[in-house]
């Protein structure tokens, strides 16, 4: 049984501006917590089917996961889908749904969370780390929101 969970966080912006940032993987340095590297193993316009090895410091060490864009609505949606096995979780899977909606000149960003595949005794595990899970996506959502409100561009 997949652990699911959904985060939001309300950002001081219009969807199109936390759209682009979300979809920058050049900048994900400037603002994304823990942040060692992006390997972009796609060539191309950002869309369905892009790729990419995203390196960060988790709990004292170094860790990677391959990253799928699989939803793709600018502005509105984007799904990504995490292969745990091509990583260095070397199993499960991790899907996030992230929405994007407008409220004036603010956009509220729902980020739902699946994890899934990881075998009975880890899933019941990860079931008591689900905050955990959830506290460090918010530090994510937290981090690109003061990125973009304080950011001039766009």
């Amino acid at each position: 049984m997949p652990i699911e969970f959904t985060v939001r966080k309300e950002i001081a912006a219009p969807p199109d501006r936390v759209f682009a940032v979300m979809k920058d993987l050049d900048a994900m340095g400037k603002w994304m917590p823990s942040f060692v590297s992006i390997e972009k193993l796609t060539p191309g316009r950002f869309g369905i089917g892009t790729k990419w090895r995203e390196t960060r410091r988790m709990f004292g060490r170094t860790a990677s996961e391959l990253f799928e864009v699989t939803g793709y609505e600018p502005g509105k949606l984007l799904e990504l889908y995490v292969d745990g096995t091509q990583g260095s979780s070397r199993r499960g899977h991790y899907r996030y749904r992230h929405l994007l909606e407008p409220s004036g000149e603010k956009t509220t960003v729902t980020l739902a969370a699946e994890i899934g595949g990881m075998g009975a005794l880890m899933e019941l595990l990860g079931r008591f780390m689900v905050g955990t899970f959830k506290k460090a996506i918010a530090s994510d959502l937290d981090a690109m929101a003061r990125y973009i409100e304080g950011s001039k561009q766009g």
